[in-house]
C-alpha cells in the first residue's frame, strides 16, 4: 500500500507541474529548467542536469529549447571559455516567477487539504515533509 501511495504522489506532483507548465504555454521540460534556475545566477550545464535530474545530454536539449524560446542564454565562462554557463533572460525570469506563483498556490491548496483532512497542525505537516524529503535524499 505504501508503494502505491508513493507512486500516486509522484504521479500527482508530475501532473501538477505539467498542468502549471501548460497554463503558461511551456513544455514540462522547460518548466523544470526554469524552476532549477536561480533568479540571478549563472550555472554550468552539469549543475542544470543535476538539478533537473537528467543526464547532461538531455539537460542540454532542454536548455537549447528554452534558449530558442528566449528564456535562457548560454555564455562562455570567464575562467574557461570552453565551459558554458546558463542564465535566465528577462523573459525567462518573468515566466519563472509566474510558474513559481502557480506552484506556491498549488502547494498552499495541498497543505490546506492535508490540514483539513488529518487534523494535524502545520508544524507537524512541515516536520513530516522535511523527514520525507530527507528520506528521498538517502534513496
Amino acid at each position: 500500500m505504501t508503494i502505491a501511495l508513493l507512486r500516486d504522489l509522484e504521479t500527482h506532483l508530475a501532473l501538477g507541474l505539467r498542468s502549471d507548465a501548460a497554463r503558461l504555454e511551456l513544455r514540462e521540460a522547460t518548466a523544470r529548467v526554469l524552476l532549477a534556475m536561480g533568479d540571478e545566477e549563472a550555472v554550468p550545464m552539469s549543475t542544470v542536469a543535476r538539478r533537473v535530474g537528467r543526464d547532461p545530454s538531455t539537460a542540454t536539449r532542454f536548455v537549447d529549447r528554452a534558449a530558442a524560446d528566449d528564456l535562457l542564454q548560454r555564455t562562455p565562462a570567464a575562467e574557461d571559455r570552453r565551459r558554458r554557463l546558463v542564465t535566465l533572460t528577462e523573459h525567462g525570469r518573468t515566466l519563472r516567477e509566474d510558474l513559481l506563483g502557480l506552484r506556491r498556490a498549488r502547494a498552499e491548496r495541498m497543505l490546506e487539504s492535508i490540514l483539513g483532512d488529518t487534523g494535524l497542525g502545520e508544524g507537524q505537516v512541515e516536520w513530516f515533509l522535511q523527514a520525507f524529503v530527507k528520506g528521498l535524499g538517502d534513496a
